[in-house]
Formats: C-alpha cells, sequence, structure tokens
C-alpha cells in the first residue's frame, strides 16, 4: 500500500499554525521595535537649536496607529525638514536619511525578524 508521504500534510499543519496568528500584530510589533531603534540611533545625530527654544531631539517620539508606525517630532513637525534637507541660508544635515542609510540592513532585519520566526515554526 502506497505511503501519504508527500510533505502536504506537514505544511498543512505548519501553515495551520501560521494562520492563528494575526500578522498585524506580529507586522506592527516588529515596524514598532525597528522604528523605536532608528529613534535611539536618530537622536543623538539631530542637531541642536542655538536658540532657546525646544530642541528636536527632545520631540521625537514612535507612534502606533491602527495599521501604521510613524516617527515623528511632536511640536518641531514643520521645522525638521529645514535641517534635514537645507535652506538658501542653511546648509542640509541629513541627519535623518543618513542615520537611516547607515542603520537600514539593521532596521530591515528588526521589522521581519519577527515574522521569519513564525514563518520557521
Amino acid at each position: 500500500m502506497p505511503s501519504n508521504n508527500n510533505g502536504f500534510a506537514d505544511m498543512a499543519d505548519h501553515l495551520g499554525k501560521i494562520s492563528e496568528v494575526d500578522p498585524r500584530k506580529i507586522s506592527l510589533k516588529s515596524l514598532e521595535k525597528a522604528a523605536n531603534f532608528y529613534t535611539q540611533q536618530l537622536i543623538p545625530k539631530i542637531p541642536k537649536s542655538l536658540l532657546k527654544k525646544k530642541h528636536m531631539a527632545d520631540q521625537v517620539k514612535v507612534i502606533v496607529n491602527d495599521d501604521r508606525v510613524k516617527v515623528m517630532f511632536n511640536d518641531t513637525t514643520f521645522y525638521w525638514r529645514f535641517a534635514e534637507n537645507g535652506t538658501v541660508n542653511q546648509r542640509a544635515q541629513h541627519f535623518a536619511s543618513g542615520t537611516y542609510e547607515q542603520e537600514k540592513s539593521t532596521i530591515e532585519e528588526l521589522m521581519t525578524q519577527d515574522i521569519l520566526k513564525l514563518w520557521r515554526g
């Protein structure tokens, strides 16, 4: 009598375990972990203002909405792009994009780590 070991039964069990977990929760958790890492790397690189105002480094936070994770500058949301991209009177400092480029591989790994663990079983 032929054996029914074609691998489909094992795969069905594995996929059944994966489908029991809400992928949104896992991906949001992974994105939040990556955003927190990015924020930790970003804060020391944010330029300080010479004026006696709120500094951007004190305003950075990670916000998790329904299905999105954002890294935001609270009260300085409008102004961070001037330091990042420069103006006519100020050279661009590229602290946000530079930090992302330097830490890109670690951020990508943090974003996919939990999902890959779940798939591997």
